[in-house]
């Protein structure tokens, strides 16, 4: 069997796993069952936190056990979990469930991208990396989008209940699609032990220029890339959408998503790579500021360009990460970013949801603007040094 095939396998991975029916009214069910902002924000965290402590190892356990292995154990993880929020309905119940699809989110996030670059590299086509990242990320966010149509339609003619139902049945998907996943060929790590997990997470963060830089400004757009997802469903709350209408944003964002992530490489070859970050720094934490102006046409518009870079953000820093790695380190590598980026999370979204539930909704993405304007900016100066240092390096060789 050719690696060729494990293409199409990981876009039904990454479709299955973001064909969440459930997102459009996840922030209504919350509220259906009694919670509130931070109760919200804190289940969220669970998921980060289980994630980011798991980030580094499921990693390290791909690049020495195999990417395949880890991506099967993942996706069964993350149906198990979906089962959890269709039988018992509690905060910790739901707390429990996003735990175990955090670990499960460990095993297959970092680890899906390090299987499509090292397929690519066996045939020779690496080169191609950021194009099919681009259409994997795209595909899933028009899952996503898909979904939310049926997701909506499913709560408002049955019950929410019955949605987690149906998302239990399309997690299970990917399994089988894992299961028939082709490991390719790769360098490996000749001496295994548990110290080289902090050995590369120190590497890629303090001892090499680029994997470091790179790292930490990916880390920054991540933390309020998923910092956003859950701070518009309080938004919907707090607008009191309608499950139609809540659906209708949903859909329209993500298509947003997927377009802006389909054409990535042509972004690129259009507007390069320094211009793209730019866009990154400016208009992200403008869309939390903009959450803060009582007026939903400026608070929508804002969004939509939020989420057209949200899109081709995550393909573009991917493969800057992946430019500076070994195939050896790769998994790990990005699970480390995924790490930062889940522990930034479970501190950011629970002070948001604390924020606005004792002062204001307004006051709370504006603080949170604030932050991701002064890290984003810290994280393009220094993105800026690198590629100076890196210009000066080659004129001086």
């Amino acid at each position: 069997m050719s690696v060729d095939g494990n293409i199409p396998k990981l876009y039904v991975i990454r479709c299955a796993k973001w064909f969440m029916l459930c997102m459009p009214i996840i922030g209504l069910f919350y509220a259906d069952n009694g919670l509130n902002a931070t109760e919200l924000f804190l289940i969220q965290a669970a998921y980060s936190l289980a994630s980011a402590l798991f980030a580094i190892p499921s990693g390290y356990f791909a690049d020495v056990l195999g990417r395949k292995k880890t991506l099967v154990i993942g996706t069964i993880l993350s149906a198990s979990g979906y089962l959890v929020y269709a039988t018992i309905h509690s905060f910790w119940a739901f707390f429990i469930a996003e735990a175990i699809m955090g670990i499960g989110n460990s095993c297959i996030s970092g680890t899906d991208s390090a299987m499509l670059y090292d397929s690519l590299k066996e045939s020779q086509n690496q080169e191609r990396y950021l194009k099919y990242e681009g259409r994997v990320t795209s595909f899933g966010c028009l899952a996503e989008t898909t979904a939310a149509l049926f997701g909506g339609s499913i709560a408002a003619i049955f019950s929410y209940n019955d949605v987690f139902w149906v998302q239990a049945c399309i997690a299970a998907i990917a399994i089988p699609a894992a299961i028939l996943l082709v490991e390719p060929s790769r360098d490996k790590l000749l001496h295994k032990s548990f110290r080289q997990v902090a050995d590369i997470g120190i590497y890629a963060l303090f001892k090499h220029k680029g994997l470091s830089r790179t790292t930490l400004l990916s880390s920054v757009t991540g933390i309020a890339t998923l910092t956003m997802a859950w701070t518009v469903q309080t938004f919907f709350v707090n607008a009191q959408f309608s499950e139609i209408q809540t659906t209708v944003v949903w859909v329209l964002l993500n298509l947003t998503v997927a377009l802006a992530s389909f054409f990535s490489d042509v972004l690129e070859r259009k507007l390069g790579v320094k211009t793209m970050i730019l866009l990154m720094v400016i208009l992200i934490p403008m869309g939390y500021f903009a959450f803060g102006i009582p007026s939903l046409t400026v608070s929508l518009t804002f969004a939509f360009l939020f989420y057209f870079v949200r899109g081709f953000a995550t393909p573009i820093l991917k493969e800057l990460i992946q430019n500076y790695c070994d195939s050896e380190i790769r998994a790990t590598v990005l699970s480390v970013r995924d790490l930062l980026i889940r522990m930034g999370f479970s501190l950011v979204g629970p002070f948001i949801g604390w924020l606005t539930d004792h002062y204001s909704f307004a006051f709370a993405v504006i603080s949170a603007g604030i932050l991701f304007l002064i890290t984003s900016l810290a994280g393009y100066v220094s993105y800026l040094k690198l590629r100076t240092y890196e210009k000066t390096s080659s004129i001086t060789h």
